[in-house]
């Protein structure tokens, strides 16, 4: 009779053990879930990007209200990054549009840029900013977008310029004119509304 008591209190502090553990994942996960919908309210504040999935696609990549001024630059990063690897001219040219734009007021998206100048960021966030600017481009007035559109243009041209060609006489690089390219293509003129 004691061996089975015994064997019947091991085996009901492991099941115990084992819920315990069950639970404590479960409250894990809702915390994640709480803590990803908080920065998914905050990014969608802060950006008026109001497709969930893209919005979500930024979060997943790290891009938070904090630093999602950064995002707004990655067309430069990507052309400065277009020839292999970033001249102190191409830097300069970046870190100049992120003072204008006040980027320097944002500590952790300041150095999130500093960092993609650095090292190239991955692929998949050009692939992230072609899906975040088309979003929030189609939702902004025709005359705003357009306007956004033409100092970022504008701006990439100056990082693709910033080096040179030969003997740093202002010349595009196919590699940069193909990102230049892409930032038309993502987005175009507005002629409506």
């Amino acid at each position: 009779m004691i061996e089975r008591d015994t064997i019947h209190r091991r085996g009901q502090a492991l099941e115990d053990q084992y819920f315990q553990r069950v639970d404590q994942e479960l409250l894990r996960k809702l915390r994640e879930k709480d803590e990803r919908d908080e920065r998914l309210a905050e990014l969608t504040k802060a950006t008026g990007v109001r497709d969930e999935r893209v919005a979500t696609h930024l979060v997943e990549a790290g891009i938070n209200a904090s630093n999602i001024a950064a995002m707004t630059l990655t067309p430069l990063v990507f052309v400065a990054w277009a020839s292999g690897s970033v001249t102190p001219e191409e830097r300069k040219s970046v870190m100049s549009a992120a003072l204008r734009r006040g980027v320097s007021s944002n500590p952790l998206a300041f150095r999130l840029l500093e960092q993609w100048l650095q090292a190239r960021p991955p692929r998949d966030m050009w692939g992230l900013w072609k899906e975040y600017a088309a979003g929030v481009h189609h939702t902004l007035p025709a005359e705003t977008a357009n306007k956004l559109r033409q100092r970022l243009l504008e701006q990439a041209k100056e990082v693709a310029m910033a080096s040179g060609g030969v003997l740093g006489v202002g010349k595009v690089c196919p590699a940069e004119q193909r990102v230049l390219d892409e930032i038309e293509s993502t987005l175009p003129a507005r002629t409506d509304g």
